[in-house]
């Protein structure tokens, strides 16, 4: 009952929240239900996406084609395999290790003074790929030693691929030029103009290394030889990294074969993402959220209509009876035993399983007309229906709020002024 000490701004309220509960609850399920879709759809199109990524991870390079190699001794190379390697043994007897030609020049002090007339001219390389820079040595700045000079080489703009360094022994100092790449072609060149102290130290110089190449022999006959230390592709997908000569009469056999475990588990990243996709929607489903959903009963059938284009039983691959993949790892090592290539020819290709599967995916959520994008867009735009209508109830309940204010607040004021009026009496 209104009297004048009556909070009419407090009842308003309770009665403006007993006219909009039934609404609220209404428009508070709705919008729930909507929430859930769309987060729903959002995992799900995650998951299809993180399954492309690895269908487009396999197909680059042919990484489920994975091989490894055994070595009869350790220390005189590192080999690798790659997808195209021939499976097979090889024997190389490593001659000859590809060095940087290294030259030292004497002199007597490292903190006199270095002369700073004429030039200092360095090259490196031979015939038409030779390239030199020439130093001023009167850019040194006054007083400059010996490090100096190291660090006028090898900041020079020009520097052709030559850098020079310290080496100390005893009292006396050398300048220990290299080139920075080994190998027979990158051979040195020193030359000095009107700078006695330059000329007598090139003229007197040490040759600490020869630029020479790294040289194997493969099955003790054929010569191979490489400016780096590193042979790659000479042999269809190998790359060997030398670093230790063999005595005579030693020899390096390696065995290349397909490395099954690593195919395994490049396999299994395809079986990891399929079943994703499948144990998402599954658990969307069970939730309710997505009960009976077209759009994602669509994709898990597609997913596995795509599937069925190829014979995956006989890579192991196989169904349960929720439709989630598992590999059978003894029968993918039969079938690459009898077929080293039949993981290629199912697998890559733009008409392999690969390729097909992730441009089925594509037309899930690749662009706003995709299935799965265009589901949650159906979502997203009732949610902001629902959002436009609860704006415009909320500002008809402020309106009302405000009627009632008004009303009790007149009939307060009536109240007030009876009761006055029977004060009189």
């Amino acid at each position: 009952m209104i009297n004048s000490s009556t909070d009419v701004q407090s009842i308003a309220y309770q009665f403006v929240q007993a006219d909009r509960a039934a609404q609220d609850k209404l428009f508070a399920g709705r919008k729930s239900t909507y929430e859930a879709k769309l987060k729903a759809y959002n995992s799900i199109s995650s998951k299809v996406n993180e399954l492309k990524t690895a269908l487009n991870d396999l197909s680059k390079s042919k990484q489920f084609e994975a091989y490894s190699v055994t070595q009869s001794a350790e220390g005189y190379a590192k080999i690798t395999a790659g997808a195209n390697t021939a499976s097979g043994q090889y024997q190389i007897n490593i001659d000859q290790l590809g060095t940087a030609h290294q030259v030292a020049l004497n002199f007597s002090s490292e903190t006199a003074p270095i002369t700073r007339t004429g030039t200092l001219t360095l090259g490196v390389g031979t015939g038409d790929d030779a390239k030199s820079f020439t130093l001023d040595m009167s850019t040194l700045k006054e007083g400059a030693t010996l490090s100096d000079l190291r660090d006028a080489i090898n900041k020079a703009s020009d520097n052709p691929g030559v850098r020079a360094t310290l080496v100390r022994s005893g009292d006396s100092v050398k300048l220990l030029v290299s080139s920075e790449e080994t190998g027979s072609s990158n051979t040195l060149t020193l030359s000095a103009s009107d700078n006695a102290e330059m000329t007598n130290a090139i003229n007197s110089m040490t040759v600490v290394s020869t630029a020479q190449d790294a040289k194997i022999r493969l099955g003790g006959t054929l010569e191979l030889t490489s400016a780096t230390n590193k042979f790659e592709n000479v042999i269809d997908g190998l790359t060997i990294d030398i670093t230790k000569t063999h005595e005579p009469g030693e020899v390096l056999t390696f065995t290349v074969g397909q490395d099954l475990d690593a195919t395994k588990e490049q396999l299994q990243k395809l079986v990891d993402g399929y079943n994703a996709v499948v144990n998402t929607v599954s658990s969307q489903n069970d939730s309710k959220t997505l009960s009976g959903d077209s759009t994602t009963r669509m994709l898990l059938s597609q997913m596995r209509s795509e599937l069925s284009q190829f014979n995956l039983y006989q890579l192991g691959l196989e169904y349960d009876r929720s439709g989630k993949l598992s590999l059978n790892s003894s029968k993918l090592e039969n079938f690459l035993q009898e077929n080293p290539e039949g993981l290629t020819q199912v697998l890559s290709g733009e008409k392999g399983l690969l390729k097909s599967l992730s441009k089925k995916l594509d037309s899930f959520t690749k662009g706003d007309s995709a299935l799965l994008n265009s589901a949650k867009n159906t979502v997203q735009s009732n949610l902001d229906r629902l959002q436009d209508r609860m704006d415009r109830f909320d500002l008809r309940m402020e309106q009302l709020y405000n009627r009632y204010v008004n009303q009790f607040s007149q009939m307060q004021t009536l109240i007030l002024q009876m009761e006055q009026t029977f004060g009189m009496f």
